[in-house]
C-alpha cells in the first residue's frame, strides 16, 4: 500500500520541481535579456534599437524574444523596476541596521554610484527613457520614484529632528542630494576601476554633510 501511494506522490513533486527549474531559468533568461538590453540602449540610443536587434544582441530569434516581452517597453519597463527596486531595498537595508541620519546618505549614495557601475544602461535608461513608459507602467514607477524621494526626505527630516542636521526645506535638500548622487552616470563610469563606489561616495557626501551640518 505505502509503495503504491509513493508511486502516485512521486510524479506530482516531479512535476512541481520541474516547474520550479523551468521558472527559475526562465528568469534568468529574463534578466540575461533585460542587462544585454540595457548595454545596447547605454551604446546604441533606445530610440534607435528595434526588436530584431534586440534579438540579436542576446542571440535569440525575433519570436523567442517576444516569448520573454512584448515589446521594447516592456524591456524598458523592466529596467525601471530592477532599478528602483535596487535603490529602495538597499536604503531599506540600511535602516533595519539603525544606521544614523548620516549613514543612511552615504549608503543611498553609494547604491546609486553602485548602479552606475555595475549596469551603467539601467541608469542611463532611467533617467533618459522615463518618458517612453505610458498608462499603468509610468504611473507604477512613477509611484515608486515618489516612494524613494520620500524615503530621502525622512532620513533629513529625522537629522534635523534629532539636531544632527540644520533647518532646511526638506523636499529641495533632498533633490539637491539626488541630483549629486544620480549626475555621476555622465562621468563616473571611466573611473569605476580607481574610484570605488563606497570611497566616492564618502568623498561626495562629506562636502554635502559638511553644508548640511548643524553648527555647534
Amino acid at each position: 500500500m505505502r509503495d503504491g501511494l509513493m508511486r502516485k506522490v512521486t510524479p506530482h513533486r516531479t512535476a512541481k520541481k520541474k516547474s520550479r527549474v523551468t521558472t527559475a531559468a526562465h528568469d534568468d533568461k529574463r534578466l540575461e535579456i533585460i542587462e544585454r538590453c540595457a548595454d545596447l540602449f547605454d551604446s546604441g540610443g533606445y530610440h534607435r534599437a528595434t526588436m530584431q536587434m534586440l534579438a540579436d544582441e542576446v542571440g535569440l530569434g525575433k519570436p523567442t524574444l517576444y516569448h520573454y516581452f512584448a515589446s521594447k517597453t516592456e524591456i524598458l519597463y523592466a529596467i525601471h523596476q530592477k532599478h528602483i527596486a535596487a535603490l529602495i531595498d538597499g536604503l531599506d537595508s540600511e535602516q533595519r541596521r539603525g544606521s544614523s541620519p548620516e549613514q543612511l546618505l552615504i549608503r543611498t549614495c553609494r547604491d546609486i554610484l553602485q548602479e552606475i557601475a555595475q549596469h551603467p544602461g539601467y541608469v542611463r535608461a532611467f533617467f533618459e527613457h522615463y518618458g517612453e513608459l505610458e498608462g499603468p507602467k509610468r504611473a507604477e514607477i512613477r509611484a515608486r520614484r515618489q516612494e524613494y524621494l520620500d524615503k530621502v526626505c525622512d532620513i533629513i527630516k529625522s537629522g534635523v529632528a534629532a539636531g544632527v542636521f540644520r533647518k532646511c526645506d526638506v523636499e529641495l535638500t533632498a533633490l539637491g542630494f539626488l541630483g549629486m548622487c544620480s549626475w555621476a552616470y555622465q562621468w563616473y563610469p571611466p573611473m569605476v576601476d580607481k574610484l570605488p563606489p563606497q570611497k566616492l561616495a564618502e568623498t561626495l557626501c562629506g562636502t554635502f554633510l559638511q553644508g548640511l551640518a548643524k553648527p555647534d
